[in-house]
C-alpha cells in the first residue's frame, strides 16, 4: 500500500470530517504516499495540509460519468495507487478504480460498490455515529488501526495578516477576543431566522466583551443587511475572505455561532469552539451525525430551528466569553 488515494470531491464539512481517517492512515503507514483528491474549490486551503503528500483537484472531465469514469481511471493508472479509498460514493470513482486495476479498491456498498475490493453498507442515514466514525470503518477495512488523532493545520500566518487588516478596517481590534457569526446555510430547513442573529448580534455588540465578526461566502453578500443592526461596529467579511483566509480568522475567534454548516466543522477542526444550532428530529441530519467532532462545544437542537430563542444562544456564547 506504499501509494494510497483519498477522494472526498465533495463540500467543506464532510471533506474536513475526512481528514481523522488521513491521519489514522498516516499514523498506521508512514512510510506510504498520501494523495488527497478534493473539490476544485477546496485544493487551496488544503494545498498544504501536513498529513497529505499531495492535495489535487478533481479534474474537470466532462458532464458524462463514464466518460469521468475513464479519464479518471488513465490519470490514476498513471499514479501506481496501490489502494483507492472512496468516501463519498460515486459509480464513476467505483468504475474508475476497477478500470485502472488498483488492487485494493475500499468504500460504501453502494452505487456500483460491488466493483471495489473492501466495503462496508452505508448506514449513515440512520444517524446512530459520527460522520467521522463511519470515515474511520473504512481504514479499519484494510486492517489498520483507527484511533482519533488530532487534525493539524499550517500557521496561516501570512492570512490571518491580511484578516486583521481587513478587521482592523472596520473598526473591530483583532487583538480582542473575537466572536464570529455564520448565519447561512445550505438548506432552509437549517435556518435559524435571520432576525434573530440580528438580535445576537446586537446584544453581543453591546457587551463590548468581544468584537463581533460575520463571516460567510460570495453568495451571501446580498443577504447581509438582514442579519447586521445598524449602528456598526460590527465586521463585516461575508464574501471578502478566502478559504484560508477564514481558516485563520476562525483559528483567532474565541467561538463560532452558527447553523449546521460547513465553516463549523473548520472551526472544530482548528480548536476552536462552537455553538452549534440543529432544527430536526430527522437521526440522519442531526447531530449525533453531524455536529462538531471533539469536546468544547455547544450544541442546541430543537425538532424545528424556530424553538431555539435569542436567549438561549446568548447564554451559549457566555460561557467562552
Amino acid at each position: 500500500m506504499s501509494r494510497i488515494l483519498f477522494v472526498r470531491t465533495d463540500r467543506l464539512g464532510e471533506t474536513v470530517l475526512t481528514l481523522p481517517a488521513l491521519h489514522a492512515l498516516r499514523a498506521a503507514m508512514p512510510q506510504a504516499h498520501l494523495t488527497l483528491m478534493v473539490g476544485s474549490s477546496l485544493q487551496e486551503l488544503l494545498a498544504q495540509y501536513p498529513a497529505a503528500d499531495d492535495v489535487v483537484a478533481e479534474p474537470p472531465f466532462g458532464d458524462r460519468w463514464w466518460r469521468r469514469a475513464g479519464s479518471l481511471s488513465r490519470l490514476w493508472r498513471s499514479w501506481h495507487i496501490e489502494t483507492a479509498l472512496v468516501f463519498n460514493p460515486k459509480k464513476e470513482y467505483h468504475a474508475a478504480a476497477w478500470l485502472a486495476g488498483i488492487p485494493q479498491r475500499v468504500g460504501y456498498d453502494r452505487k456500483w460498490g460491488r466493483l471495489l475490493t473492501h466495503r462496508v453498507p452505508d448506514r449513515k442515514a440512520i444517524g446512530e455515529r459520527h460522520e467521522v466514525e463511519h470515515n474511520l470503518d473504512l481504514v479499519r477495512l484494510l486492517g489498520l488501526p483507527a484511533a482519533r488523532p488530532q487534525w493539524q493545520w499550517p500557521s496561516f500566518a501570512r492570512e490571518w495578516e491580511e484578516a486583521r487588516q481587513l478587521l482592523a478596517a472596520q473598526g473591530v481590534s483583532p487583538s480582542g477576543a473575537l466572536v464570529a457569526i455564520h448565519p447561512w446555510t445550505s438548506h432552509p430547513a437549517k435556518q435559524w431566522p435571520f432576525a434573530r442573529y440580528r438580535e445576537v448580534i446586537q446584544v453581543l455588540r453591546e457587551r463590548r466583551s468581544m468584537g463581533v465578526v460575520v463571516i460567510g461566502g460570495a453568495e451571501e453578500r446580498a443577504r447581509v443587511q438582514a442579519v447586521l443592526p445598524e449602528g456598526g461596529r460590527v465586521a463585516d467579511v461575508v464574501g471578502r475572505l478566502s478559504l484560508r483566509q477564514l481558516a485563520a480568522l476562525l483559528r483567532q475567534a474565541r467561538v463560532l455561532v452558527s447553523n449546521d454548516s460547513g465553516p463549523v466543522h473548520l472551526a472544530a477542526a482548528l480548536g476552536t469552539p462552537t455553538v452549534v444550532l440543529f432544527g430536526t428530529a430527522d437521526p440522519a441530519t442531526g447531530p449525533v451525525r453531524w455536529g462538531p467532532w471533539g469536546a468544547g462545544h455547544t450544541v442546541l437542537c430543537k425538532p424545528r430551528m424556530e424553538q431555539i430563542a435569542v436567549e438561549e444562544v446568548l447564554r451559549a456564547v457566555q460561557r467562552y466569553e
